[in-house]
């Protein structure tokens, strides 16, 4: 995948990550790994089943910076804790394959923020 085509992917998967409906961006085998827990949720439903449980309990998510290459992005920012405390940083990178993500991992002290396994 191009660069151009990475970002042009990353930019209509973010906007349809406001919708709650988004997995059409994902491979049927996608993988969502939580490097803080080694925690890996796998396929495109429960994804983003898991991604959206995640931003219920991230208020005031905040991005600050996006790096698409090709076939790869890393997305940087922070969020709200659910105590009202300190803000917490994260880092999420993605592994795209022909105009779909196939692999997404979050670093960062996001753990306690990911819905439990069902």
């Amino acid at each position: 995948m191009s660069t151009d085509d990475t970002s042009q992917t990353m930019s209509a998967y973010f906007t349809a990550l406001g919708t709650g409906r988004f997995q059409q961006f994902f491979t049927d085998d996608v993988t969502w790994t939580t490097i803080q827990s080694g925690a890996v949720v796998r396929g495109a439903g429960a994804v983003e089943e898991a991604i959206n449980g995640l931003h219920a309990r991230m208020p005031d998510l905040s991005t600050r910076r996006l790096v698409s290459a090709q076939g790869v992005a890393y997305l940087e920012g922070t969020c709200a804790g659910t105590d009202g405390g300190e803000r917490i940083p994260f880092c999420v990178a993605y592994d795209l394959s022909a105009d779909r993500i196939d692999a997404m991992r979050a670093y960062g002290n996001i753990a306690s923020l990911m819905p439990p396994s069902p």
